[in-house]
């Protein structure tokens, strides 16, 4: 699997679990570790309003916090971001992904496919 395999199972509305870093408000640097079990595509809460920005531009997913939104009443306040620039590891339907094998895989076929264009 690559990585927009990976993104296209995440945002296919499946739940899943990312682990990721999250930004410390105090130090306002990716130093936090968190496990978020998530679902994208829940329309359930929408005003019809949406975001005043392009979450994907910025790198971040919105998504569904599973365990928040069994603790609060306003399914709004489950709503969160998961920043994919931090992402560590997915895992769906029982299998984990590690995004640094992804990466390595992925560069792993582009140098064989340049040895090809250079070995010709």
């Amino acid at each position: 699997m690559n990585k927009e395999q990976l993104f296209k199972e995440m945002t296919s509305g499946k739940i899943f679990t990312a682990h990721f870093l999250k930004k410390d408000n105090k130090t306002k640097k990716f130093t936090i570790p968190r496990t978020m079990t998530a679902r994208t595509g829940v329309e359930k809460g929408n005003k019809g309003i949406g975001l005043n920005f392009d979450p994907m531009a910025k790198g971040l997913l919105p998504v569904l916090d599973m365990e928040l939104s069994r603790t609060e009443k306003d399914i709004n306040n489950a709503k969160r971001f998961i920043n994919l620039n931090t992402l560590i590891w997915v895992q769906i339907s029982g299998v984990k992904y590690w995004i640094s094998d992804l990466i390595i895989n992925e560069s792993i076929e582009k140098i064989k496919e340049l040895n090809k264009i250079i070995l010709k």
